[in-house]
């Protein structure tokens, strides 16, 4: 059983620093694994805990983000992957799918399970997992929050909305977007770290994987930011003391 959990390095700041093209500047700031991509993670180790699997943590991003696959490593996946172009730069989540599957199609073709955060902290799309599957022609599946079963054929899954929670197989290969995991990602250990620094992690860019320059980064994506401004807080707090009760409450009456 092979198993490819993807994973996106997003901002640990609110200090986030923009490019001219109004994409976020991810060379010069500092970055953490994607919760739910985190919870991705964890769901896959818990699959190679009670069955026989490989586990590739798959990360597009600049040379830096090494550093997030680092932690993949130390967690207990056993490959880790880098997809790193400057072509790639400002790719929207249609370019960033065309990289992600042509990764699967040149790299990793018999991959049995793909596994996506369900959104991003940095964008709150939700459109990688799926548009990644569109393309590789696999099934997907949404907001899952546990796994059932995993067997050669097909996997069982909890998914959980707004309105109800169901129970789905689905033939493998798929993919299934991670939400609302209740399990806590677990820590690495120290062997896990000394692992993840000895780690030959493997690097492609654009032409190992056979892209079309004009397919990815801004050229090649259909969306784009228009304008980013900051939102500044206009709240003021005033503090009332009062031993009559009833003339407070007037007052309050009156500042609302």
């Amino acid at each position: 059983m092979k198993i490819a959990v993807f994973i996106k390095q997003v901002p640990d700041t609110s200090d986030v620093k923009w490019t001219k093209d109004n994409n976020i500047d991810r060379v010069n700031m500092e970055s953490i694994i994607n919760p739910a991509d985190k919870c991705a993670i964890e769901a896959a180790l818990r699959l190679k805990d009670i069955i026989q699997t490989e586990i590739t943590a798959v990360t597009m991003g600049p040379s830096k983000s090494i550093n997030v696959l680092e932690e993949a490593v130390a967690m207990g996946v056993d490959d880790a992957v880098l997809l790193s172009d400057s072509k790639f730069s400002g790719s929207d989540t249609c370019a960033t799918s065309r990289v992600l599957s042509s990764f699967i199609k040149e790299k990793l073709p018999d991959v049995d399970l793909l596994l996506f955060g369900q959104s991003a902290i940095d964008g709150e799309t939700g459109q990688t997992g799926f548009s990644t599957a569109k393309r590789l022609d696999f099934p997907s599946f949404a907001n899952v929050t546990g796994i059932i079963e995993l067997t050669d054929t097909n996997i069982t899954v909890v998914s959980e909305n707004d309105t109800e929670i169901l129970t789905a197989k689905i033939a493998l290969p798929c993919a299934i977007c991670i939400n609302n995991y209740p399990h806590k990602p677990r820590l690495p250990k120290i062997d896990g770290y000394i692992k993840s620094q000895k780690f030959d992690y493997k690097c492609y860019n654009m032409y190992d994987l056979n892209i079309d320059e004009n397919t990815v980064g801004v050229k090649g994506s259909p969306t784009y930011v228009s304008k980013i401004y900051k939102t500044e807080a206009l709240k003021q707090t005033k503090m009332l003391e009062s031993s009559d009760m009833e003339g407070l409450l007037k007052e309050i009456k009156e500042a609302l």
